[in-house]
């Protein structure tokens, strides 16, 4: 994302060369933290993902918050699809649902493990379908996605790119999304909330700097961002990478994180 996202500022004539500068650890607080020990002065930005709320919110004593951040642009999303594989007996979400009412802590659902995303994405659906998951954690999506086509696990909440090729191969099949409305891509998978169930938590990409960083050099970064985003090279990207393009930039970014946190907030936090 954001190798891609320095070629497209290049792409598109920005002065000065982006270098990117990996930070791994604390499902993003190292680098989190990393900004926050630099000047506010824009010359470091930071790459963020669903893990700018959940972080915070799942890790006791961090410091810091999206608050401590200015944004600068959100570009698109991935959004969560509810995969079963095509052997399953559920044909559709209302009776994976059904049959978990039915039979409490026996539907097991893969994901990357507590606080994850994708594990968010399954406790706010149990939470307001009123059932209870038996979430199973694994360490990457393509073990995953082998326990599912394997037989060992009934479902899994996962972005498309993830289970495209099984999909194509006709190997799984999606019963349902985490979005406001039906994805462009699949008009013919349905959203959770139009099923009655109201969980909405695509991951959202975007890129932020250091609060205090001065209103113009931050103007000056968002109108950059907003060319780099729209170049060939950055639609390509997403096009490759199966993301939803989703133009937001300054207070609409900062609202849309408010509505994040709402929504995640109580779950995140029964897992401290």
């Amino acid at each position: 994302m954001c190798r891609t996202f320095a070629k497209a500022l290049e792409a598109v004539g920005f002065p000065q060369p982006l270098y990117v500068v990996n930070k791994p650890g604390g499902s993003g607080a190292v680098g989190m933290t990393y900004v926050q020990g630099k000047p506010a002065d824009g010359y470091t930005i930071l790459g963020v993902t669903n893990n700018l709320i959940f972080t915070p919110l799942a890790t006791p004593g961090f410091q810091y918050t999206f608050r401590d951040f200015e944004p600068i642009i959100m570009f698109g999303y991935d959004p969560k699809y509810i995969v079963v594989s095509a052997k399953s007996p559920f044909q559709t979400i209302e009776e994976l649902i059904a049959y978990a009412k039915a039979h409490p802590g026996e539907v097991k659902v893969g994901t990357f493990g507590p606080g994850s995303d994708d594990h968010v994405v399954g406790m706010m659906l149990a939470n307001v379908a009123g059932v209870e998951f038996n979430f199973i954690p694994f360490d990457s999506g393509g073990e995953i996605l082998a326990a599912l086509l394997g037989g060992h696990i009934d479902a899994q909440i996962a972005e498309l790119s993830e289970i495209k090729g099984q999909l194509d191969a006709g190997a799984v099949r999606i019963l349902a999304v985490a979005t406001a409305e039906r994805v462009q891509a699949l008009p013919e998978v349905p959203t959770l909330r139009e099923k009655g169930w109201d969980v909405v938590l695509p991951k959202f990409r975007g890129f932020m700097v250091k609060k205090g960083t001065p209103e113009e050099i931050v103007k000056v970064l968002t109108d950059w961002a907003v060319k780099a985003v729209q170049s060939e090279v950055f639609q390509a990207y997403l096009k490759a990478q199966e993301l939803q393009p989703a133009l937001v930039v300054g207070a609409d970014f900062t609202k849309l994180l408010e509505e994040y946190e709402a929504a995640v907030k109580g779950v995140l936090e029964t897992l401290k």
